[in-house]
């Protein structure tokens, strides 16, 4: 699904009928309108991927405190700058951290945060599979992240992989079905993207998302039904054409078969003459 301008006439969806490839032949797209304006997964969409990576990490990792290993000075103070949304100065403070306790996995993922916060995703992906390594507590969140950096790279398919691993490490995770869904919408996988559409829903019943998705699920379902529609009558057609290359196939063999019994009659003929002479 295309990034770029939209046609005046988009409604709903990438176009579902791509005919790039060779020799198939051009048929009129269905209307279609970028989930990127129905969910807004350009900038702003990037920000907002950016701050619920934040308050997860808070939420989860903070409240959480009682389990992970005793934190040292440099990281409590660089953690509660990542906390107030201060990357540039958290990031110092948090690679020192790290240095001096390698084995803690919550410098991992804030510091991978950070760094998408950045705009480094390169550099965010590296170190967030540097602690999924070792992450015992919030694989979850890893994964979660580390779909977001492949998101932002625009390679979508490690994306979707990414995410599958978070739900499947934590399925109550409505962000991650909800991210996994953006990028099946980008890979054009309609079905898996309903699915998950459809589970964030479920999970998220309050989400402020929750009219913009609810507009996307009718009209993928609405687009799905088309183009089942649509293949039934093709179905349709392709059996009707079969049928009529069988009869036509049948009827040649009646034809041969009344030839053969009039050469064999002709043959009877012949014979009867040999005798009398």
């Amino acid at each position: 699904m295309a990034l770029g301008k939209q046609r005046p006439d988009a409604t709903l969806l990438a176009q579902a009928d791509r005919t790039s490839q060779p020799g198939v032949k051009t048929r009129k797209h269905v209307p279609t309108m970028r989930i990127r304006d129905t969910l807004g997964l350009g900038e702003p969409t990037m920000t907002n991927r950016i701050r619920a990576a934040v308050a997860l990490a808070a939420a989860f990792l903070l409240g959480a405190a009682a389990s992970l290993p005793a934190a040292s000075a440099l990281f409590e103070k660089g953690s509660a700058l990542f906390v107030q949304n201060k990357p540039a100065e958290a990031r110092t403070l948090l690679e020192e951290a790290l240095a001096d306790d390698p084995a803690n996995e919550t410098i991992y993922l804030y510091l991978g945060i950070v760094y998408q916060q950045l705009g480094d995703p390169d550099r965010a992906i590296t170190i967030l599979k540097r602690g999924l390594n070792i992450a015992t507590l919030h694989k979850d969140l890893f994964l979660y992240n580390i779909g977001n950096n492949f998101f932002t790279r625009g390679e979508f398919t490690f994306a979707e992989e990414s995410y599958t691993g978070a739900v499947m490490a934590n399925r109550s995770m409505p962000v991650g079905y909800l991210n996994r869904a953006n990028s099946r919408m980008k890979l054009e996988k309609w079905d898996g993207a309903l699915a998950d559409y459809q589970l964030f829903l479920q999970l998220a019943p309050r989400d402020p998302q929750r009219p913009q998705v609810e507009q996307v699920v009718a009209l993928l379902q609405a687009h799905l039904a088309k183009q089942a529609a649509l293949a039934k009558a093709e179905a349709d057609r392709q059996k009707a054409l079969l049928a009529a290359v069988l009869n036509s196939l049948t009827n040649a063999s009646d034809d041969a078969l009344n030839l053969t019994v009039e050469n064999l009659q002709v043959n009877d003929d012949v014979e009867d003459v040999d005798i009398e002479d």
